[in-house]
């Protein structure tokens, strides 16, 4: 049967036990809640393939399904919405990585390879992992594809994880499936995976004065801007513009990461704080660090403004990014929303 199905996909989670599967959950789990902006409905109907066999809802799923392929290959497709403490990209990637067998990556590195999904509800965040666990059945799993969205008041999650050859061929439709939940209730657009803004529209939203010295370079899928900085003796400094819906991380979980990206050990939340100070500008406050590791440096600037977090970065050897400092600070204080 060739047929369309359409599944009604349920907008609040159910009265069961517990979900199967926990590590579909990301660390600090808040309780289930559905999007800002959809209709209180109770349910939406959602175009999905004829191959996805709708599963039983648990607590935490809003969405269930399971697809079969040749040989026994099976992949899990679920879809929660959680509350806004449910851990930034990098968290919920690394912890995805994890669950197949694999080691954490830096944010240089999730940008290199994250994809937008641009949907009316906003940019979804889309990894393709791979990886088979220890003693895990490659006819179940293998590869994850998940997807991420952060809005004013949840955080979405839509996660593919089975064998390997069965989520490739299932990813299209994993896309569609995503974009058709986002856009639910809203006005419809195609979908269509897409790098960070290009230039022009980076122009009608913020804008910024480039140090003289500072090289653009193209910027990956997950940075808005990138630029290359040049010390006298070759020494380069990266300089990255990045921003997410929603808050984006604590300080600590933030701060703490970037030192490990140079290799130095996580702090306490109150040595944290100590190491953050208030940068006012003409346009934003920005909270700012200078985090110093035995050859490389990073200084960081973030801010909030109108449901987004922005993060400016530099890193580089130490006595690079020591030069350069005043000219990040004074791009810094050019910006404009």
């Amino acid at each position: 049967n060739s047929e369309i199905k359409v599944y009604r996909v349920s907008k609040a989670p159910l009265e069961e036990s517990a979900s199967q599967q926990q590590d579909a959950l990301p660390t600090n789990t808040a309780a289930p809640r559905m999007p800002g902006g959809l209709s209180p409905a109770a349910e939406t109907a959602i175009v999905t393939p004829p191959n996805w066999e709708p599963q039983p809802l648990s607590q935490m799923r809003q969405a269930s399904f399971l697809v079969k392929g040749d040989n026994g290959a099976v992949a899990d497709i679920s879809f929660v919405s959680l509350g806004t403490g449910a851990g930034n990209v990098l968290d919920n990637v690394n912890r995805w990585l994890d669950q197949l067998g694999q080691p954490p990556i830096t944010e240089e590195k999730l940008g290199e390879t994250a994809q937008r999904l641009r949907t009316s509800l906003g940019d979804v965040i889309v990894v393709d992992l791979a990886g088979l666990p220890k003693n895990a059945d490659p006819a179940r799993d293998g590869r994850i594809v998940a997807a991420m969205l952060s809005t004013a008041d949840s955080t979405l999650f839509f996660k593919m994880r089975g064998n390997a050859d069965l989520t490739e061929a299932q990813k299209g439709d994993f896309i569609k499936w995503v974009a058709a939940v986002c856009n639910a209730q809203t006005e419809t657009r195609s979908p269509q995976m897409a790098a960070m803004p290009t230039e022009e529209a980076a122009a009608t939203r913020i804008k910024w004065e480039t140090p003289e010295g500072w090289t653009e370079v193209p910027p990956s899928s997950m940075r808005y801007a990138s630029f290359s900085a040049s010390a006298e003796n070759g020494d380069k400094i990266d300089i990255s513009v990045v921003t997410f819906a929603g808050e984006g991380g604590s300080d600590p979980d933030n701060v703490n990461r970037w030192r490990g990206q140079i290799g130095l050990p996580p702090l306490d939340a109150n040595s944290v704080a100590s190491q953050i100070t208030a940068v006012k500008t003409a346009d934003a406050t920005f909270s700012t660090t200078d985090i110093v590791g035995a050859k490389a440096r990073t200084i960081a600037a973030w801010t909030h403004h109108d449901g987004r977090v922005w993060f400016f970065k530099a890193t580089g050897p130490s006595a690079a990014v020591e030069k350069e400092k005043p000219k990040f600070v004074k791009f810094i204080e050019s910006v404009r929303f």
